[in-house]
């Protein structure tokens, strides 16, 4: 004979399943709450952006486009745990296919020309890729970096690229699509804004669907052991190969962007300073979360920005070796880079996480001893 309270047994195993279903699914669905949120805000950037100040325009189009790089290096470093210091070079060789096509063909579609770039981007990734990722940790990051220095070296060489001993190319056209063409050349562009984080939103997408799929937890279980993913059946290299196109072709897809925003590219873009700031914006954000690399991308690129107008003001009589902006910003990423492994080691996501879940936690207290006074004052 059952009792009453063994009864009800089943009915509340069903209950606390649906409450976990219930959970779980709200956390699923919790990257594209986020992703229509930040959609919908910086949509509205372009509006009341420029009665603030014209520099929030020019950093945020710079920021889009850094993020399309630094997420695919995210999803290669952070979740697949593959260092890679040569994302400089896809990005030079997708900005410079689009703007050669767009130079040398008359009438060669813009929009064509971007595509074009990040694809040949992922092939020379797919052919560099499978000899170097047999390679290890330090290893593996040395081979890119040599990969990057000699792009790099290439482009200042091969005067017949670009005609110009700098390895510049001028004249880019304007982006055009459909019949639709964004005729403003200025960093400020409202159109280009649109068109850049439009793109960087649908990688963000992308991204968060290959990580919720089998591909993203292969990375995952390859990131934390190789070979015990291997002996779980995870074909490592196949998936270490094929997040390194991924890579390369969104750092190729950033090139282009970079080169038709501009209108004009020189091979100092794609050295060595580049790509040690894609690592840097990757750390600063967060390794291995969805929404690092965008973070990262919009604070470093805030923070360099302002630290490049203030510091002349700053340090009105400085060394030599700091007129340079560009040796600025090394020193910088270089700190930043120490201060965040040590105080912040998962980055600015993880740190805003953690301070929304603090609040959450004092702000329950607080409710439950305002609770506890009232119902002593009843």
């Amino acid at each position: 004979m059952k009792t009453s309270g063994s009864g009800n047994l089943p009915a509340t195993a069903n209950k606390r399943e649906k409450e976990k279903s219930l959970k779980h699914m709200a956390r699923d669905n919790s990257d594209y709450v986020i992703l229509l949120v930040v959609a919908l805000f910086l949509l509205t950037v372009p509006i009341w952006a420029d009665y603030v100040s014209t520099f929030i325009m020019d950093a945020m189009i710079e920021a889009g486009i850094f993020a399309i790089v630094v997420i695919g290096l995210n999803v290669l470093f952070g979740y697949a745990g593959q260092i890679s210091l040569g994302n400089a070079a896809f990005v030079g060789i997708g900005a410079y296919t689009t703007a050669l096509l767009c130079t040398r063909i008359t009438g060669f579609p813009t929009w064509f020309a971007l595509i074009l770039g990040g694809l040949l981007a992922g092939l020379i990734g797919l052919v560099i890729g499978i000899p170097v990722l047999r390679l290890k940790g330090h290893y593996l990051a040395l081979a890119t970096l040599a990969f990057g220095l000699i792009f790099t070296e290439l482009l200042k060489t091969q005067n017949s690229v670009s005609n110009q001993s700098n390895g510049g190319i001028g004249g880019i056209p304007n982006f055009s699509v459909f019949g639709l063409t964004l005729k403003s050349k200025i960093m400020s562009s409202t159109g280009y804004y649109l068109l850049i984080w439009i793109i960087a939103l649908l990688v963000v997408l992308f991204t968060i669907n290959l990580i919720r799929s089998r591909v993203g937890r292969g990375l995952r279980a390859l990131h934390s052991s190789e070979i015990a993913a291997d002996t779980m059946g995870v074909n490592t290299k196949n998936y270490k190969v094929k997040v390194f196109v991924i890579s390369a072709v969104l750092a190729g897809l950033c090139g282009g962007l970079w080169a038709l925003s501009s209108g004009r590219i020189e091979a100092s873009m794609f050295d060595l300073r580049y790509s040690i700031l894609f690592v840097t914006m990757v750390v600063i954000g967060g390794m291995g979360n969805i929404w690092g690399g965008m973070m990262g991308a919009i604070a470093l690129t805030f923070i360099t920005k302002i630290l490049e107008l203030q510091i002349p003001q700053w340090i009105p009589t400085r060394p030599s070796w700091l007129a340079d902006p560009g040796n600025i910003a090394v020193v910088l990423y270089g700190l930043l880079l120490i201060l965040f492994m040590l105080f912040l080691p998962k980055g600015i996501t993880f740190g805003l996480s953690r301070l929304g879940t603090i609040s959450r936690r004092g702000g329950s207290r607080v409710k439950d001893r305002l609770r506890a006074i009232r119902y002593r004052g009843g």
